[in-house]
Parts: structure tokens; sequence; C-alpha cells
């Protein structure tokens, strides 16, 4: 199944006089159904317009797809070799053992050249183990962690912000079956990524922002401050890992 969402635009507003609108940023997503699962990149871009970013982004995602898988289909590729995106995000599954970390590494390198020879940033979206594997969870971060650092990426750590909200509250339902997200655990993936790509200071960071981003995504108020809080520890005070 190809899953390319249609380009979702959000322009702000523009009064008489006003000054025009930075451009929006535009992404593209390439994975597999923990991309397409909750409909995360449509998602993020809903948090994106409540908090006044313009943006763009497609998908590429198909079930069960490696990095490998893509970059063997083409369809990938080719989107990315278009031209005029800003980031890819690049996503494959927990890559947890030693012959898959070194799978995703080898084809985050393969598809960094086309991404900066079109003009764009790449990223690494950190998946997170099955449910029944959660000692995996050091490995499947320090997997990712390595291939962001291989190809000097952007990392969403998502899979890092799963553990450490499962540390908090163990009895959160972040799983919908074996791996997929249920529509909370979306709601910590899209919060994880959405920082990842917009970073926010101090003086942007307000209660009113907090309130908007939580809107957009119709999140608990028992799992608004968790969520905020892990997804904002594991990208700015990451976990240390021996590996």
């Amino acid at each position: 199944m190809r899953r390319i969402l249609p380009l979702l635009v959000v322009l702000l507003a523009l009064g008489t006089g006003a000054i025009a609108a930075p451009a929006p940023k535009r992404i593209l997503f390439v994975g597999n159904s923990l991309t397409f699962w909750t409909d995360i990149p449509a998602r993020v871009a809903k948090v994106a317009q409540a908090v006044g970013h313009p943006i763009v982004v497609a998908s590429v995602a198909y079930p069960a797809f490696s990095l490998e898988d893509h970059w063997v289909d083409g369809r990938a590729l080719a989107e990315i070799k278009k031209g005029g995106w800003d980031v890819v995000v690049l996503q494959q599954g927990t890559s947890a053992e030693a012959e898959s970390r070194a799978n995703l590494i080898e084809y985050a390198k393969k598809f960094a050249g086309p991404i900066r020879a079109a003009g764009a940033k790449p990223a690494i979206y950190m998946s997170w183990p099955l449910l029944d594997r959660p000692r995996d969870f050091p490995a499947c971060i320090v997997s990712h962690r390595k291939a962001a650092q291989a190809i000097d990426a952007i990392l969403l750590p998502a899979g890092e912000a799963w553990m450490r909200a499962l540390s908090k509250e163990k009895r959160i339902k972040l799983y919908s079956d074996m791996i997929h997200p249920t529509s909370i655990g979306g709601d910590l993936v899209v919060i994880t990524l959405f920082f990842g790509l917009f970073p926010a200071g101090p003086q942007e960071f307000t209660e009113d922002y907090v309130t908007k981003i939580a809107k957009a995504l119709d999140m608990q108020a028992t799992t608004r401050d968790l969520f905020f809080d892990v997804a904002t520890l594991a990208i700015d005070e990451p976990l240390e890992f021996k590996d």
C-alpha cells in the first residue's frame, strides 16, 4: 500500500499592509506504518498550524518497509530528487540488533547524499521496541543516535520519549498492538517530532504555546504535562547508554 499524503499547506493569513508570511517549511516523511499509523505527518502539520508555523508535509510510507526497501523500491528517492524539501525524515523499525543497526546506518548514509543534493536536511525518526521487548530500548536508542551522527542529521527521539514515559507511568497505553501506537502514543510521537523539527526557545515556550498544541491534538489533561516533559528531556537531556 502506498501512502502519499496530499500536500498540506498552512499559511499565515495576511492583512492589508502586513509583512509577507515566511515560506512554509517543507517536510517529506519516508518510512513505514510507524509513520502513517495515526497519520503522524498530518498531525505534525496540525500542531505547526496551531502555533503559527507555516508548513507543507508529504509522506512516502509502506507497511514493513526498511530504508533499504525504500532504496530498492525507488519511489521515495524519486520524491526526494524532485527537490523543494527543507527536511527529509527517515524512519524504519526498531533496529536494535547489530545487523539491523548496521543496515539503518548504511541506508541512512545512502539517502543522505540525494537528500543534501536536493537542498534538504536529513532527520532520523527514532522508533521504539516491540511491546514484549522493553529491554531493547537502550539498543534501539543507540542505533538511531549512531545513524543520526553518521549523517549529521536532526535526531527526533520519539523512542527515548516512549521509554521515559513508560518509566514514569507504566500503565499508560502507548501501544495499540505489538508495535503500533495508540492515538495517545501517536500524540507523544507527534510532540517529539514537532519539537525536534521546530525548536522553541524559552520566550516561545509559554503556557499559551503548550495549550495550543494540546488543543490541536485533543490531548487528555492527564498526559499533557507528562508528554511535554519527556519529549523535551529526550531532546535536550538525552539518556546515556553504554554501547
